[in-house]
């Protein structure tokens, strides 16, 4: 009997039936997936070498047969280009963005780690597609998402500069994320509406509370297919133009409370503005949103698709100017009047308005949306001349970008502690997040800055507990683009004429 032979013989007596260990069965042809983008490797090759990896993986004693030297060497060579990037350079940004994209969060924590140590800030883009590719979202019962994903978010937000507050923490998980109490700036009050509960109960158009208007509203002012949106989608997206009385606005002598402004304890910038809309607006804008139809959401290729979010269902509103001047009037005194100004000198124009171009979001039970970054946006309107839906309306001489986040809540019925806007900064130990939640408060608006590395909150929207539901308006606060010339957000971060980016979504 050959050497070869009496070793295989060995290992036969040695592991047994009883001692290998096997993976999942191979799937079924008709289970198996797409080619490769390139079409070298077809499905079932594929599939094929995944679960030789996989038994190896679990049969390591295998390994110390002379056959196995190619593969190894093989292995090898594709764990080096793994770990180095292929086609993507050899700058730390890259290679951080190489190795997050591969799920090696070990090896992006490393570069993380010497990124700052050298004191590298990253720029705006960057922090957002990885922020993204980390795709830490929290899971449903609200306990923090992947760990290793959420120690390399904990090292971003270091390098770009984010500071915690000093708030105390009263829970910790996992040594990974310490939750503060959630955060309500006000006890419920008298008037509110209960808007998802009319909802469930079909009661959103009783005469009581609606009268259907003589003309119509609202109008398309423009429609994008699906596959046209950035990043392709497999929904069409359809913005909807309002006439100046399509919301009936409370006249100021019969507004139950004037707005007032709390700070977010322990989010730096971070704001709320209360009563800014009454109850009976709130119950306007979604009985308009359901009238028309809130439209679906969901990436039809890219780095999107496989993202654990959730994403809301949408309705794409283009405010008219009545509208916008009375919520900019409401909002001013509280907002800050000049932009922040970054590390580089650049910044610093004021306020001038609020962006037209609204989303309202409707989260249903157990919706979330992942930590992420807000972009700035454009001036979105309508051509003065020819009436077309302009992305950016604001002139080349005057140009308009946003940085701040508005987030209106429209609802407060969601079931306890779900449903919050949740912030994410670095405590004082390395490798901890510190989590705050803020309740949603009917007719409230959240406002944060982004639009810059230094400053921008990460942030998630929380998943809405057992039949519940959140309805939110997603909007910006517009400053003069001082300082930043011809600046524009990365193209990731904005939209082509009304398709939704990959980040800057509602929370």
């Amino acid at each position: 009997m050959g050497k070869r032979a009496e070793q295989a013989k060995k290992r036969r007596r040695l592991t047994g039936p009883d001692k290998l260990r096997f993976v999942q069965p191979r799937p079924a042809q008709d289970d198996l997936g797409p080619p490769s983008p390139s079409g070298l490797v077809a499905p079932e090759d594929l599939e094929t070498a995944i679960y030789v990896l996989k038994t190896l993986a679990q049969n390591p004693e295998d390994l110390a047969d002379k056959s196995m030297k190619e593969l190894k060497r093989a292995t090898y060579d594709l764990h080096r280009v793994m770990a180095e990037g292929a086609t993507v350079g050899s700058s730390l940004t890259a290679r951080i963005s190489s190795a997050l994209q591969d799920y090696r969060f070990t090896d992006a924590l490393v570069l993380l780690f010497e990124m700052h140590a050298r004191r590298i800030p990253p720029k705006l883009g960057a922090l957002q597609r990885w922020v993204r590719e980390c795709d830490a979202t929290s899971r449903e019962d609200g306990t923090p998402g992947d760990p290793d994903a959420l120690r390399c978010l904990d090292m971003m937000l270091r390098i770009a500069g984010v500071t915690a507050g000093s708030e105390s923490v009263t829970e910790r998980n996992e040594a990974i994320v310490s939750r503060k109490a959630i955060w309500k700036a006000r006890e419920d009050v008298e008037g509110e509406i209960k808007i998802w509960e009319l909802i469930q109960k079909k009661q959103l158009f009783d005469p009581s509370h609606y009268s259907s208007p003589k003309e119509p509203l609202f109008r398309s002012v423009h429609h994008l297919p699906g596959h046209l949106r950035r990043p392709p989608n497999l929904y069409a997206s359809t913005v909807y133009g309002s006439s100046p009385s399509a919301i009936s606005l409370t006249p100021e002598e019969r507004r139950r409370r004037l707005p007032s402004k709390k700070d977010v304890p322990g989010v730096p910038g971070a704001f709320l503005v209360l009563d800014v809309f009454t109850p009976e607006e709130c119950l306007q804008i979604v009985q308009a949103a359901v009238n028309i139809g809130f439209e679906r959401d969901e990436a039809a290729a890219g780095s999107a698709k496989l993202k654990t979010s959730i994403l809301a269902h949408n309705f794409l509103w283009l405010a008219d100017k009545p509208f916008l001047e009375n919520f900019y009037s409401r909002l001013l005194p509280f907002v800050p009047a000049t932009a922040l100004v970054s590390t580089d000198g650049n910044g610093g124009g004021k306020v001038r308005g609020i962006n037209a171009r609204f989303r309202v979001y409707r989260y249903n039970e157990k919706q979330v949306y992942r930590p992420h970054i807000d972009g700035a946006w454009p001036a979105a309107g309508l051509d003065p001349v020819t009436g077309e839906y302009l992305h950016d309306s604001s002139p080349p001489s005057d140009p308009l970008w946003s940085r701040y986040t508005l987030l209106v809540y429209l609802n407060s019925d969601i079931p306890n502690d779900t449903g919050c806007t949740t912030f994410f900064l670095p405590s004082k130990e390395i490798g901890v997040l510190e989590a705050t939640a803020v309740k949603p408060i009917q007719g409230a608006v959240l406002c944060f800055p982004h639009g810059d590395t230094h400053g921008s909150l990460l942030h998630e929207g929380s998943a809405v507990g057992a039949n519940g539901g959140k309805l939110v308006i997603r909007t910006d606060l517009l400053y003069e683009a001082k300082g930043f010339g011809a600046f524009k957000p990365p193209m990731g971060v904005g939209v082509a004429q009304g398709g939704n980016a990959v980040d800057g979504l509602g929370s």
